[in-house]
């Protein structure tokens, strides 16, 4: 019972951050269809520290931006503390700082979240590994792929770009 409430917290949370972002410089009075499609990106701090890991997220990167999905991305990083003791300022502050290097090592157009305050590490839904949620409003669909991608699915989300322009 509590853990479909956590799941349903995480849904309502997820859908909220998702669905209410808008792009600012939009003048559109027309609905945008890149709203009908959103990629939920969660990274795991262990992930950034793993240099074998980052080669398929390196290439992630390089299909989001080659397709122009930028807008339609919002990363979460979540981090784990240790039981024993609560992240100091000081820590937040250098993974802060870590993540702000990583933005720009890899030339990461999408804003990346740091979740202070745990919300999705204390889940535990199965959080711990870096995994991207697509949403997909106008076909009812949610779809979860973890890293590292296969060529397949990298291919698949590059398709939705084609799907975005069509619409």
């Amino acid at each position: 019972m509590i853990l479909r409430k956590k799941v349903i917290i995480i849904i309502i949370t997820i859908l909220t951050v998702l669905f209410f972002i808008t792009d600012s410089n939009s003048n559109e009075q027309d609905r945008n269809p890149i709203l009908d499609k959103k990629f939920f990106l969660i990274i795991d701090m262990d992930f950034i520290n793993c240099s074998l890991c980052l080669q398929s997220f390196t290439k992630f990167i390089e299909t989001i931006n080659a397709n122009e999905l930028e807008k339609s991305v919002l990363g979460i990083l979540i981090f784990h503390e240790d039981e024993d003791e609560l992240s100091s300022e000081i820590d937040i502050q250098i993974i802060e700082k870590q993540l702000r290097g990583f933005i720009l090592g890899n030339n990461i157009k999408f804003p990346i979240i740091l979740d202070k305050n745990g919300v999705f590490s204390d889940l535990d839904l199965d959080l711990s590994v870096t995994a991207l949620i697509l949403f997909d409003v106008q076909k009812k669909v949610i779809k979860k792929y973890k890293f590292p991608l296969t060529k397949e699915q990298l291919n698949e989300i590059s398709r939705e770009k084609e799907k975005i322009d069509n619409s």
